[in-house]
């Protein structure tokens, strides 16, 4: 299983209509290979449904809510983790508690609009764009292909 930290603000987004990639974002939340386990932090999903409950209307708020809690977990973002986001070379807050919630969780990446944000942080982490991530599921959707495939040879 593949684990994967969304960016509240990459689904909030699309969520909004405010990106050209709002399609492939959608898309790939529709779409996502079941080897890929995405994740977004608690902090994150209150942002997300702070703004989606303030839509005009407010049943297609809660039917895109409800629609993202079957796609997406939910990390707890404890005391721990902002402690050691405080001391994070990255200059976006927000940014470090995501960087050090995926890394505590042993996440495979972040996925993310904003690669900048990233910037400071040091090679060993990946940082994903929406291109990137549709690409690995793509590849996952094969790679499953040709293990059944060879399950069903005789």
């Amino acid at each position: 299983m593949i684990g994967i930290l969304v960016d509240a603000d990459l689904i909030l987004e699309a969520l909004m209509n405010r990106n050209d990639f709002v399609g492939d974002v959608r898309g790939l939340l529709d779409k996502v290979n079941p080897s890929i386990q995405m994740y977004i932090t608690d902090i994150g999903w209150q942002k997300i449904y702070a703004y989606t409950s303030r839509l005009q209307n407010t049943k297609i708020a809660e039917i895109v809510f409800n629609w993202l809690q079957d796609k997406i977990k939910i990390c707890t973002i404890d005391q721990n983790i902002l402690q050691q986001a405080r001391s994070s070379p990255l200059k976006d807050f927000e940014s470090a508690v995501e960087l050090i919630c995926a890394e505590y969780q042993k996440m495979d990446a972040i996925v993310t609009h904003k690669h900048n944000d990233f910037a400071e942080i040091p090679n060993k982490f990946r940082i994903w764009s929406v291109s990137d991530l549709w690409l690995r599921a793509n590849l996952e959707s094969q790679l499953q292909l040709i293990s059944c495939n060879n399950n069903n040879k005789p």
